[in-house]
């Protein structure tokens, strides 16, 4: 199910603006599909009402989750089971916020990432991807949705996007809360910048050079890391919000001082935070955490690279929450 779908399904019952944003921000909330006191609209037509019941089943049907996996920090894996049998995962977040999927898979191939093995076995919609949020708000609060689970957002450009404008208008989402984060696509670039919702870019980096970038990320696109980073910089400084730069450090491969030499020049000056991330063995595959005494060096680098642009826009806000 797409939400457009959803949208002219409810106009063909006699919906009304009014009534699709009311019911869609109920949903987006973990609240009964008719919520809300009728002060704040006029009733829902009579055929919207009858087809509650079976739009609520549907909706619900979306996804489910299969099993919650609580971690130390406050965290918890959620492994969401979809209509059809698959499943992908979701991840609150301390301080309130959400990773969600948007595929079933990835095609990036990522050497040392476990998702990527079995390649890309399917795109979600937009509605599976937003009832990853309505799960989560059911649990807990979500004020804030990363876009860094299961799969790359670039290849399913329009569910995502789609997805985020949702989320921003009426799922009560600040806009910089709303990090996509991607490999790197020049498409990203030419699309989020015209967006009315822009969310907050959070780039994989992983390495300073373009060759180990090449074996590590072999399927994404063959953007040098110089590149990426000016062109994340130019988003950056026309949104106001800092680049995210995601690195998995691996022993041996990128947690080098030849490489934490490479992040200052790639990145001083720049409106940057770094997050340095201790790899997560994975049975079959070569890499490895790196100790502890490596780690502590690594994540010594400066995670702040350049302050606030006095030029920067505003944060834009998401609506208010419902009701």
């Amino acid at each position: 199910m797409r939400i457009e779908t959803l949208r002219q399904r409810l106009a063909d019952l006699g919906a009304k603006p009014v009534h699709v944003q009311r019911m869609l921000r109920a949903w987006l909330h973990a609240l009964p599909l008719d919520a809300g006191p009728t002060r704040r609209g006029p009733a829902l037509p009579k055929a919207v009402a009858l087809a509650l019941p079976a739009l609520t089943a549907e909706l619900a049907g979306l996804a489910r989750v299969r099993s919650e996996h609580p971690g130390e920090d406050g965290s918890a894996r959620l492994l969401v089971e979809l209509a059809d049998g698959q499943t992908v995962e979701s991840v609150l977040l301390p301080r309130d916020g959400l990773c969600v999927s948007s595929q079933v898979g990835c095609a990036v191939g990522c050497t040392f990432c476990m998702t990527g093995r079995d390649g890309l076995l399917r795109q979600l919609t937009s509605a599976e991807i937003l009832a990853q949020v309505v799960l989560a708000r059911a649990r807990r609060p979500v004020k804030k949705v990363v876009f860094m689970g299961m799969g790359e957002p670039a290849h399913n450009m329009e569910a995502v996007l789609e997805t985020i404008q949702l989320l921003g208008d009426e799922g009560g989402i600040g806009h910089k809360n709303l990090v996509f984060s991607t490999v790197g696509d020049h498409r990203v670039f030419e699309r989020l910048p015209g967006l009315r919702v822009k969310p907050a870019l959070a780039l994989s980096l992983h390495t300073s050079r373009a060759s180990l970038r090449a074996e590590l990320l072999p399927k994404a696109p063959r953007i040098a890391p110089d590149e990426l980073v000016e062109l994340g910089e130019a988003y950056a400084r026309a949104t106001g919000y800092p680049i995210q730069y995601q690195w998995t450090l691996i022993e041996g491969v990128n947690d080098t001082p030849e490489e934490l030499d490479g992040i200052v020049r790639l990145l001083a000056g720049k409106y940057a935070i770094m997050n340095m991330i201790p790899y997560n063995s994975v049975p079959d595959l070569p890499y490895r955490r790196p100790d502890w005494a490596n780690e502590d060096a690594a994540t010594e680098a400066p995670l702040r690279f350049a302050p606030r642009p006095s030029s920067a826009l505003k944060e834009t806000p998401g609506r208010p929450k419902f009701p």
